[in-house]
Order: structure tokens, then C-alpha cells, then sequence
């Protein structure tokens, strides 16, 4: 799976957890995986703009 692809799913889940109150501590693992994933990403991409674009994420 494309590391866009990961981040864009774990947003998704972050969001969903928020809208349910979920507790602090499963926001934060959620929140640390994404910071996970985009070092992942810019790792691979050489900290260039790619297709995810930084109007996307901001």
C-alpha cells in the first residue's frame, strides 16, 4: 500500500475516533502512526513535494 494511501486511511480513523469521543491515549497512538507515516513518506520521496501536495495536509 502506498504510504499516501496510509496516511490518508489513518486521518480518516483519527477523524472517526474524535467524532466518538474516543479517549486521549487511542488519539494519540492514532495521531503518532500519521507522524509515522509522513516521515515514511518523505523519507522515500526526499523530503520533495510529491502527489499529496502541502495545500493537502495543512
Amino acid at each position: 500500500m502506498k504510504t499516501e494511501n496510509k496516511i490518508e486511511i489513518a486521518r480518516n480513523i483519527l477523524n472517526n475516533a474524535a467524532k466518538m469521543n474516543m479517549s486521549k491515549d487511542i488519539l494519540l497512538k492514532i495521531s503518532k502512526k500519521i507522524d509515522k507515516y509522513i516521515v515514511e513518506y518523505y523519507h522515500k520521496n526526499g523530503g520533495q513535494k510529491g502527489e499529496m501536495g502541502e495545500e493537502e495536509y495543512v
